[in-house]
């Protein structure tokens, strides 16, 4: 679209650079990136306030679940959950990145697994570049919050070394609407903290050896006094990089470590009361994986980078569920472990001063090993369940072509087409969820999804001032997952038992097919070199297109897919100390719920903020989110409770840079 760089991986979506990222001032990353109107999560919700579980990353509705179908990798390390998928953003202060691009689905195939929609790429910049910031700040919801960043260099410029330490607090906000809250109702509570030590060294021209740890922790209430989770999180990497001639290269390793744990709660219709309903009070997941990537240009005109990677996952969810009697009767345990292998290679290649085709081929091996599901009786001890799910392995292709011309003087034309895949999360495979009294079942006879994607583009700059795009896209989703509603009495008794009352059940299947079809455009001016305005657009229209197993899908749009999504913006330099920028965004109705009943009406929001340089290396910041404190919907629950967003909410702080 709009903002675009080439590189081995052709163009990207949207990027920001230190300057943008340090004016936006955001609390959490996906703040940042929701100004982008293809980026959303799950539901309209900042990932500061919502579940953990619902913040894996959605670009252009392409996804029917709350699974991430979109990689995000900082300095090329997933960062997607092992067990779930999703993405804590609570653990990456906008001080710590230098830029983040997002590239879009066809140009993602490379990365196989997880990058069907496409991939988010955060970067921490030069590890031998000096830095010294210190950021504190608090607003409304009685949130505070402090980071601090070190980068400490050598005098010979062989060593460096890197500490981060960061953490935050607030005491939230309902998250019910007011007119429907009881006495059970709380604040959306979070507390949340992390630290990253870093180093690097040279041990000779051209090869860098950078070892790196992370620990990360959080707690959050999810609006009654039982309802509640909590995260450890724990990552240790080492990348080399080398580089000789025309010869550039990585090799990764990284271990990642889980610790999550849930509990939900049923309350009753007066909301003055609730009952524990589902105690996940162990869920661990662990990556373990690798990559070794190659870069040259061996021939003039042509680009070639390949390699392989490979990730290991494995998880279980130890839990504790039918609450009778004034105690938990049944424990349960199930989980299983993943693992994907793949070989890629793509190339570049400039066929004259106008013309670039891009082009990237790559295959995985995966499998599905050690499933099970074990549950006994807290009350007799007897087992219930003892089920071990068959191993499955298969091999996936990816593949993706991407052809860009200069037609004229500032008019670029563009073409790509993809496919890749998704294999189901263990969290999908074998965690069940509940949210009020709607239930989820897991189910780990699922299979992966296949994303076939197809997008042209123009980008035209007629002058310095103006700059307009607009892309056309389609992806049809075979074997897509979905949490398909249950509807036949006999399979509600055999998957659930019973529903509770003014809830729903339903469990992830695989539909046959759905598609997504939208255009996308922007418009942006510069009448001024310290002056942009910038207005962004999306429509998409999402359908389960095949559904045999649930007719009632058939025709239906995706839950928490909006069809339409306008941004407009400006920022305004007014010196050379004070940067100020505004914003408003429009989002059409949703529906909750794969069959359409459950309607989210469409909201606005508008934001303003700013920064001020009051001294050499100390800049204060403010921005304030949802200006007129509209009522902004993110659920509604099948007995009718309406979930909503962040209310009119104040950040402010100053950050000192030495």
């Amino acid at each position: 679209m709009l903002s675009q760089r080439r590189d081995g991986t052709g163009s990207v979506l949207r990027e920001w650079e230190s300057r943008e990222i340090a004016l936006a001032a955001p609390r959490t990353l996906d703040e940042l990136l929701a100004e982008e109107p293809s980026f959303s999560l799950y539901r309209r919700q900042s990932a500061l306030f919502g579940n953990p579980t619902s913040a894996g990353v959605s670009l252009r509705n392409t996804g029917a679940t709350a699974a991430s179908r979109t990689l995000v990798l900082l300095d090329g390390i997933p960062q997607n959950d092992p067990f779930g998928g999703w993405v804590y953003w609570g653990r990456y202060d906008a001080g710590a990145i230098d830029s983040i691009r997002i590239v879009p689905s066809a140009r993602a195939a490379v990365w196989g697994n997880q990058s069907p929609a496409g991939v988010v790429q955060l970067d921490s910049g030069d590890a031998f570049g000096e830095r010294h910031l210190l950021r504190v700040g608090g607003g409304s919801h009685e949130s505070y919050g402090a980071s601090t960043h070190h980068r400490f260099v050598s005098d010979d410029g062989t060593a460096a070394a890197g500490f981060s330490a960061f953490g935050f607090r607030s005491d939230g906000f309902f998250g019910v609407a007011e007119g429907q809250r009881g006495s059970v109702d709380r604040r959306l509570e979070l507390d949340f903290r992390g630290m990253d030590l870093k180093f690097a060294w040279r041990p000779r021209a051209g090869l860098t050896v950078e070892p790196m740890i992370s620990w990360y922790e959080e707690e959050r209430g999810n609006g009654t006094p039982l309802a509640k989770n909590a995260t450890e999180a724990l990552d240790v990497a080492l990348r080399v990089t080398g580089e000789r001639e025309a010869l550039a290269w990585q090799a990764l390793a990284y271990w990642q470590r889980r610790d999550f744990e849930s509990v939900f709660s049923s309350v009753n219709a007066a909301r003055t009361a609730e009952t524990p309903s589902l105690d996940q009070f162990d869920v661990p997941g662990e990556g373990l994986g690798g990559a070794l990537t190659l870069r040259g240009e061996p021939v003039e005109r042509w680009t070639l980078t390949g390699g392989v990677d490979v990730r290991h996952l494995r998880g279980e969810t130890n839990e504790d569920a039918t609450f009778t009697g004034g105690q938990f009767t049944r424990r349960r345990r199930a989980g299983g472990e993943q693992t994907t292998a793949g070989v890629f290679l793509t190339s570049g290649y400039e066929v004259d001063a106008k013309t670039r085709v891009d082009g990237s081929l790559r295959g995985d091996f995966w499998s599905l090993d050690e499933g099970v599901r074990r549950e006994r009786s807290l009350v007799t001890g007897v087992l219930l369940r003892d089920e071990r799910q068959p191993d499955r392995s298969g091999w996936e292709p990816s593949a993706a072509l991407a052809v860009t011309r200069e037609l004229t003087e500032g008019l670029k034309v563009e073409l790509s087409v993809g496919t890749s895949f998704r294999l189901p999360t263990l969290n999908e495979l074998h965690r069940p969820f509940r949210v009020r009294n709607d239930i989820v079942e897991a189910n780990p006879g699922l299979d992966p999804e296949r994303f076939y994607s197809v997008e042209t583009g123009l980008e035209w700059e007629p002058c310095d001032e103006w700059k307009l795009g607009v892309s056309v896209f389609h992806h049809t989703i075979r074997d897509a997952v979905a949490n398909v509603p249950v509807t036949d009495p006999a399979e509600i008794a055999a998957i659930f038992g019973t529903i509770p009352p003014g809830g729903s059940g339903s469990q992830r299947r695989n539909v046959e097919e759905a598609r997504v079809t939208g255009v996308q455009g922007g418009i942006e001016w510069r009448p001024r070199e310290e002056v942009s305005l910038r207005l962004d657009a999306i429509w998409t229209e999402t359908e389960f297109s095949d559904s045999k197993g649930q007719p009632l899908l058939e025709g239906r749009a995706f839950p928490q897919a909006p069809e339409l999504r306008v941004m407009l913006g400006g920022e305004w330099r007014a010196t050379e100390t004070l940067g100020l920028f505004a914003g408003v965004e429009y989002g059409s109705a949703q529906f909750d719920d794969a069959l359409g009943q459950r309607r989210i009406p469409d909201y606005w929001a508008a934001r303003i903020g700013g920064n001020w340089r009051v001294a050499e290396g100390v800049t204060v910041f403010a921005r304030m989110e949802n200006l007129f404190d509209e009522e902004i919907a993110t659920g509604r629950s099948s007995d009718g409770i309406r979930s909503t967003g962040t209310p009119r909410s104040l950040w402010a702080g100053v950050e000192w840079e030495f």
